[in-house]
């Protein structure tokens, strides 16, 4: 029977010294190798990854909040999309002041240092996933097994560069579940003040956040009817007051739109960002769907046709595992601390599926909005493969699922590296990636025009080939090619046969290059009709 891990304090100053601290960390030296491996490789690909359309957004988005503090005006927002004023700054005014303090603006070195900045959250991502599943589990190997499933996931990895908003949500969704288990085994008003400040800023960063701003005071409401007598009770009031007040600071402070008529335009957000006004197109089982007319299963099919499967089979172990036992103890599941926050991550993972699912939310470009999913997941996954380990009774049956358990992060590690930088395209077994050009039928594929950068790239060393040296990137002739990307509502696009060069995922063309001299008739004609055409 598992409890939580319960450190015992000190009795006395701990000595820092360099043996102590080798001491300390020895028993995390697996968790800090495979961390040292996903750093020294993020470093090493860094700039591998085309700078996202989401970047320029937010940088808008910074741009308007400062306007408006500086006039007033509600104009300023007209230079983003509707429902972007309600995004918060919380990561937005740190990396701005860094950009200005090392006079990155407006250059380069801000796109590389954006990246950087967002995979190393990432990799903090990780890190809370191994320090929860340790305090959940009391293990090493499944707290190194959830670090490694939180991070090896290929369009995680690949989004971990380039995607500003998304990836920053799921690590905070990861940071605010490792304080939601440290202020509920604590009970301590400081501890619940710093996971109301961690739930805030998570909804700063996505609406998505008051999956954990609504289980909390429910999780609160179950303590205050099991708690005996007033002190009780009373200490579950004012734990409760200290996350609600530390909750509601970052969200108002963090949202300057909210600053002059909070209430009203607090509803507003709400209403916009829970069903965003962004009716665009997309391929789906290869029918063209507008994105807010979705069938119920679009949510659930893209996310287990583009995991890990043996991710996916061990979040259904550890699901199934902690559901069979609350259902055999419903009390305890009510009241013991490590079965209920167990029961949470199942709830945080299922809940926001139904959710999407019966509301018909409006959702896009995949599963992108709802990647928190992969953090309860990943320590369901982590629990799952304990499950299995513990029901093996011999030394060699756990030896082979340990095996099975690590060829199948060599599996990931190996789909990784063979779609690199186009990690954002992966799809697993379950769908055909054998048969050339049929996934790009079916499925929406390279979402964020990543691998057109590998299309300019070409030009560029074509353009090198040509001349006999590198010109400068102003004298690329860049007038002589059509760049075009696979975009299905439009009739004119992958005239392979005249393609002088080709981006392919699993034999699915995403972009081409094209000489404008061969394709100059038929190109401007069909411009005229469909000016979006030219992806250059």
């Amino acid at each position: 029977m598992m409890t939580l891990i319960r450190h015992t304090p000190p009795t006395h100053p701990p000595n820092f010294s360099l043996g102590y601290v080798m001491k300390a960390l020895a028993p995390h030296c697996g968790a800090l190798l495979a961390l040292g491996l996903f750093l020294a490789a993020g470093l090493a690909v860094l700039d591998d990854y085309d700078v996202s359309i989401d970047t320029f957004f937010q940088w808008r988005i910074i741009g308007a909040n400062l306007d408006y503090l500086a006039s007033g005006d509600l104009r300023v927002f007209l230079v983003t999309l509707p429902a972007e004023k309600f995004y918060g700054i919380a990561l937005e005014v740190p990396l701005l002041l860094a950009e200005r303090a090392f006079d990155m603006a407006d250059t380069p070195a801000a796109y590389l240092f954006r990246h950087l900045i967002t995979h190393l959250f990432f990799l903090i991502g990780g890190v809370f996933a191994y320090l929860l599943a340790i305090r959940l589990f009391g293990g090493r190997l499944p707290a190194v097994a959830a670090m490694l499933l939180f991070l090896l996931h290929p369009r995680l990895y690949a989004d971990s560069f380039a995607n500003p908003k998304d990836i920053p949500f799921l690590t905070m969704f990861m940071i605010a579940l490792f304080l939601m288990h440290r202020a509920f085994r604590r009970d301590a008003l400081s501890a619940f003040a710093l996971l109301g400040a961690g739930v805030g800023i998570l909804v700063n960063l996505r609406i998505m956040g008051v999956v954990l701003l609504a289980a909390i005071p429910a999780m609160r409401a179950l303590d205050f009817a099991f708690a005996q007598g007033w002190a009780e009770r009373k200490r579950v009031l004012l734990t409760t007051g200290a996350f609600a007040l530390a909750s509601a600071l970052p969200i108002y402070a963090l949202l300057p739109y909210l600053w002059t008529d909070p209430a009203p335009r607090a509803v507003e957000g709400w209403a916009t960002l829970s069903n965003y006004p962004n009716p665009i197109s997309e391929l789906f089982r290869g029918t063209l769907y507008r994105s807010a007319d979705f069938p119920a299963e679009y949510l659930p099919v893209w996310f287990s046709i583009t995991a890990p499967p043996f991710a996916l089979l061990l979040g259904a172990v550890g699901a199934a595992g902690i559901l069979v036992r609350a259902a055999w103890a419903p009390r305890e599941a009510l009241r013991s601390g490590w079965l209920r926050f167990a029961l949470l991550l199942v709830v945080c993972f299922a809940g926001p599926v139904f959710a999407v699912m019966l509301l018909a939310g409006n959702i896009y470009d995949g599963w992108r909005q709802m990647y928190f999913l992969w953090a309860p997941l990943s320590l369901l996954g982590a629990f799952g493969l304990q499950r299995l380990v513990s029901a093996l009774g011999s030394r060699p049956l756990r030896a082979a699922a340990y095996g099975a358990a690590s060829a199948g992060f060599a599996a990931t590690v190996v789909s990784t590296a063979l779609l690199h930088p186009s990690q954002q395209d992966y799809f697993n077994v379950l769908v055909d990636r054998v048969t050339p050009e049929r996934l790009r039928s079916q499925y929406i594929m390279d979402y964020r025009t990543q691998a057109r950068r590998q299309a300019l790239e070409w030009i560029v060393e074509h353009a090198a080939q040509s001349s006999g040296e590198p010109p400068p990137i102003t004298a690329i002739p860049w007038d002589d090619y059509i760049l075009t990307g696979y975009y299905p509502v439009r009739s004119l696009w992958l005239r392979s046969a005249r393609a002088l060069h080709s981006v392919k995922v699993y034999e699915n063309t995403l972009w081409i290059v094209e000489s404008r001299d061969d394709l100059r008739e038929v190109y401007e004609a069909v411009r005229g009709r469909e000016p979006l055409i030219d992806g250059a």
